[in-house]
């Protein structure tokens, strides 16, 4: 393979998202902005995950792609082909194998180590969007730590429904500064990024944005000293593939019958003893 095109993007635009990156961990929780180039997917569609697994990744990396939780996605097959194509990096679906996962709305259940770098695709990147829509205001808002809408937000939920509505993008405040939006994960998925070993970061193409979490950093959701934080209880349910029980399950309607199965495609078929074939 040519050296000049490895990994697609030239070696200026790669080195700049790379600074961009340092930038994020040395703030972590802190939106950066970047020059998000143009990339064969349309935006919104991943380019933010793409560009930084693009501008991290090397030859001797083993990357995996999800979306959902799932490897086998529309989105997760087109990345995996278009990363693979563009460097020559094994590909694989086993988290363990891997060292770079790039992921869409799910971290994996497996525990994650040193070794890997997840690297989420981000729609929204700013967490004050919902409660301000002025971006100098948002600024002003980060800087002066000033994140009272949001709990008026929460407070108003609690009030009224007992708990808060926010099912996924659940704000969550970095090593006790900044709150980001840790993407649309589910609520499940929030304690799991929480001193979490592995280098986690967020790539926002279409808002051009850049952020991150280091490893070992603290997260914690936003609530209440009075209120516990809860995430999605799925009660006895076990997957109907694997048996699996404690994890989060995709809701299948067939019909008027919901059937229930392990969100992480890899996890399920390890349950099962088989290899997944994407």
């Amino acid at each position: 393979m040519n050296k000049q095109t490895f990994a697609f993007m030239d070696e200026d635009a790669k080195k700049e998202i790379r600074r961009s990156l340092l930038k994020a961990v040395a703030l972590p929780g802190y939106t950066v902005p970047f020059a998000s180039r143009e990339m064969p997917v349309a935006r919104g569609w991943g380019t933010g995950g793409l560009q930084i697994t693009l501008s991290i990744i090397l030859e001797q990396d083993v990357l995996k792609v999800i979306d959902q939780g799932c490897d086998g996605s529309v989105n997760a097959v087109n990345m995996r082909g278009f990363i693979t194509s563009v460097t020559g990096v094994e590909s694989v679906t086993e988290t363990s194998r891997s060292t770079i996962i790039q992921t869409r709305h799910r971290i994996p259940e497996q525990e994650l180590t040193e070794d890997h770098i997840l690297v989420f695709q981000v729609p929204y990147p700013e967490v004050l969007t919902t409660v301000e829509p002025d971006t100098a205001q948002q600024k002003r808002m980060h800087g002066d730590g000033d994140y009272s809408k949001l709990w008026v937000l929460l407070y108003e939920d609690t009030s009224q429904f007992g708990d808060s509505r926010i099912s996924n993008r659940y704000p969550v405040q970095v090593d006790g500064h900044y709150v980001m939006d840790p993407s649309p994960i589910p609520k499940y998925d929030i304690p799991r990024m929480d001193n979490s070993p592995a280098l986690q970061l967020f790539g926002a193409g279409r808002e051009k944005r850049i952020y991150a979490i280091p490893p070992y950093t603290e997260v914690k959701p936003l609530k209440f000293d009075d209120r516990e934080f809860k995430v999605e209880s799925f009660g006895n349910i076990c997957c109907e593939r694997c048996g699996a029980s404690g994890v989060f399950f995709d809701e299948v309607r067939i019909g008027s019958d919901k059937h229930f199965f392990c969100s992480d495609t890899e996890f399920c078929d390890g349950n099962r003893g088989e290899e997944h074939v994407s």
